[in-house]
This record gives C-alpha cells, structure tokens and sequence, in this order.
C-alpha cells in the first residue's frame, strides 16, 4: 500500500509538470503569435485621408512602417512622393514613403521614414526619442498629408511591422518568445510524456481493487 501511494503521488507530481509545460507552450505561442505578426491599415492616398487601428506590445518598441500600392503601369519606376502623419500614444510626426525595395513584384513595397532624421534611423520611428509603442494596448493613425498626382486616390496598405521575425530579431527584447515559433513540434513532443502519464494512471487504477 505504501508503494502505491507513493507512486500515486509521483504519478500526480509528474501530471502537474506537464500540464505546467503544456500552460507555458500554450501561453508563449500565444504571445508569439501577438509578437510576430504583421497589422495592416487599408488606406486611400488621398490628402486628408485617415485611418487607425490598435496595437499590443509587450515592452516599449520602436515603430517599423511599409507602404504597399499596386504599381503604375504608366511608369513602373516612378517612386511618387507621399507624405504622411504618423501618430501613437507616445510620440507624432511626419513621414514619407522612401524609393522602393526588393526585386519587381505585383506590388510596390516602400520603407516609411521619418521627414526630419536621415539614414539608418529614419526607418525606426523614436529612435533616440523614446519608444513610439507604449507597452501594452495602444493605437496607431496614420493621415494622408500630401500625395503626388500619380498616386492621387490611389488604394494602398500601411504594414505594421512585427518585432519579433522567424529569420531574425529584429528587437532583442523578445528573444525570449523566439522558441515559441516551434510550437507545433514542442506539443508534439509533449504527447509523448502525456500518453505515458494516461497509461500509467490507467494502469494504477485498475490496480487498485485488486489491492483492496
């Protein structure tokens, strides 16, 4: 009987683990799904033209913006100027869409950068000011300020960029959530123990009339 009860209590020792585990996997996923994935603002390119939409962060983060229009077929070189008022809970300011990146797609992909800071850190919105995102829910509105004839009217995307990325880190602060990304092999693995625990709970219990 001493053997049984003891075993009986390993055997709940080792189901609170793995439900624990299987609390973490489910709680990071989670989270990194909040943390990975990219928001869209549908947006006409139009002076006056507004639009909003909410935003979670975890910790403080820097604002990384692209703008996405379908191509002119006039002139697919064109990279026609359109400026923009980015504003969050934290931070304002104007912003206009660089020349475009990548190879020629059925979209026209452009970094957003702020008007009055050239360079690398023209495409991080508070860098060196403090974070645009505060932690936790926020908003983000983005207005059409001007915008040259070319694209006048034009339907186009703002894409809301991720901090955290499979193929990189693109804020060091959320490594933490990075194994996360892996959580389909990680509950794969944890059948393993799980159907062992159910067996050997199974079995405990079929053993104890006989004891009896």
């Amino acid at each position: 009987m001493r053997g049984t009860r003891v075993l009986r209590i390993t055997l709940w020792v080792f189901w609170g683990l793995w439900a624990a585990a299987c609390v973490v996997l489910a709680v990071g996923a989670v989270a990194n799904h909040l943390a990975s994935r990219t928001q869209t603002l549908p947006l006409v390119l139009s002076p006056g033209a507004s639009a909003e939409i909410v935003v979670y962060r975890f910790i403080d983060d820097r604002l990384r913006l692209r703008l996405r229009y379908p191509p002119n077929a006039a002139d697919p070189a064109l990279d026609p100027e359109v400026l923009m008022r980015i504003e969050t809970p934290n931070e304002h300011a104007d912003f206009r869409a660089s020349v475009r990146s990548g190879p020629p797609a059925t979209e026209v992909v452009r970094r957003v950068e702020t008007v009055e800071t050239a360079g690398f850190t023209a495409a991080y919105f508070g860098y060196g000011r403090g974070d645009a995102l505060p932690r936790g829910r926020s908003w983000l509105r983005v207005t059409v300020l001007e915008v040259e004839p070319a694209l006048l009217g034009r339907p186009a995307t703002v894409e809301v960029q991720p901090p955290l990325d499979l193929l990189k880190l693109t804020d060091l602060d959320y490594i933490w959530l990075w194994p996360f990304f892996f959580w389909k092999l990680v509950a794969l693995l944890l059948l393993i123990p799980g159907t062992a625990l159910v067996i050997f709970t199974i079995a405990l219990r079929r053993q104890r009339p006989r004891a009896v």
